[in-house]
């Protein structure tokens, strides 16, 4: 059985989704390979809970800012960095997922700013991930970010 993915409509040629997965939990290597052959390139995560042997299966493992309730501006210019980052991957036609741990709502952060610099409005953007109106979005950065 694949991964279950989350694949949120964009523009393309590339694509964003989203995997729900307990932080906590270290990759496999047959989780990895799953990944790979449903065509992921990228893959967000906590690369800390990777054993360090395990095959990436040729997937860039790309770890999450370390959250700091000392500096959320570092924290947030970091994920501005990455979303940015994330839409030039899938402009250039890769296969981007981000892991979503349920807890710290970066996940949604992060695809809606991804989705935005892709040009999706931020009302949009939440409905494509799921969110409904009225529903919490985590995190001031979301309203900053769309305001600068």
């Amino acid at each position: 059985m694949g991964p279950a993915l989350h694949v949120i409509a964009g523009p393309g040629p590339g694509q964003l989704a989203t995997m729900a997965r307990p932080r906590d939990e270290p990759w496999s290597s047959q989780e990895l390979g799953a990944l790979a052959r449903a065509g992921v390139h990228v893959l967000v995560c906590t690369t800390a809970h990777r054993p360090p042997d395990a095959d990436s299966a040729g997937i860039e493992l790309v770890a999450y800012p370390v959250p700091d309730t000392s500096a959320p501006r570092k924290e947030a210019t970091e994920m501005v960095a990455l979303a940015t980052r994330l839409a030039r991957e899938v402009r250039s036609g890769r296969f981007v997922v981000t892991q979503s741990a349920a807890d710290l709502g970066r996940t949604t952060l992060l695809a809606t700013m991804t989705l935005a610099l892709l040009g999706i409005r931020p009302g949009e953007a939440l409905r494509r991930i799921g969110i409904t109106p009225g529903q919490p979005v985590p995190q001031d950065w979301l309203h900053d970010f769309v305001a600068g």
